[in-house]
């Protein structure tokens, strides 16, 4: 979060409500946050982004996103966009979202490549970074957030497992059950 631009004032979108773009809100809200959207599809997450903070939650399948962003921010668009999704029509909706000489940052992987028309970006000048890693301080900061009360994780687990059950009800659920999960838990049984 250090590395992107926001700022406290900044209305931001997120595009996805998986365990990223949740972490995402929470880290917003932490650092105070007055304008949260998020675009998702799936109802269960969409409930998850409300429940972790987002001010406005918007379905792509139903919403115009681009029309929504700029009705929520007086006709300019949000100032900055994190990319937890990595889709084009994420992509697309998120290059005309974004203000002018807005963000839009990619901490999504992305499992096909995608199109961008550098116009769009050069004629608003927007900006589009993309972030992978973490800098220094970033995991004190969490922390510190945790321990004073800004962000509150323990509702993003979903689902406690023992060590035996980590691919059954592990790695199967997250697969074939990703909508109702964020994050499970491995509970590993201490020594003596």
């Amino acid at each position: 979060m250090n590395v992107s631009p926001f700022k406290p004032g900044d209305a931001v979108l997120i595009l996805g409500g998986g365990p990223i773009g949740l972490s995402v809100i929470q880290a917003l809200v932490s650092r105070g946050a007055d304008k949260i959207i998020v675009s998702e599809v799936s109802r269960q997450r969409q409930e998850f982004a409300k429940q972790f903070g987002a001010h406005h939650v918007l379905n792509p399948l139903k919403d115009d996103i681009v029309a929504e962003c700029r009705r929520l921010c007086e006709n300019q668009g949000v100032h900055v966009v994190y990319d937890a999704a990595g889709v084009q029509a994420g992509l697309d909706q998120a290059v005309h979202a974004v203000r002018a000489r807005g963000t839009i940052v990619n901490i999504a992987v992305w499992e096909k490549p995608c199109s961008i028309h550098p116009n769009d970006l050069v004629f608003k000048e927007r900006r589009y970074m993309g972030i992978a890693t973490y800098v220094k301080g970033d995991f004190q900061d969490v922390l510190d957030a945790i321990s004073e009360g800004r962000m509150k994780p323990e509702a993003m687990i979903t689902k406690k497992i023992k060590l035996d059950e980590v691919v059954e009800e592990g790695f199967k659920t997250l697969i074939k059950d990703k909508d109702n999960q964020v994050k499970i838990l491995v509970e590993i049984a201490g020594g003596s």
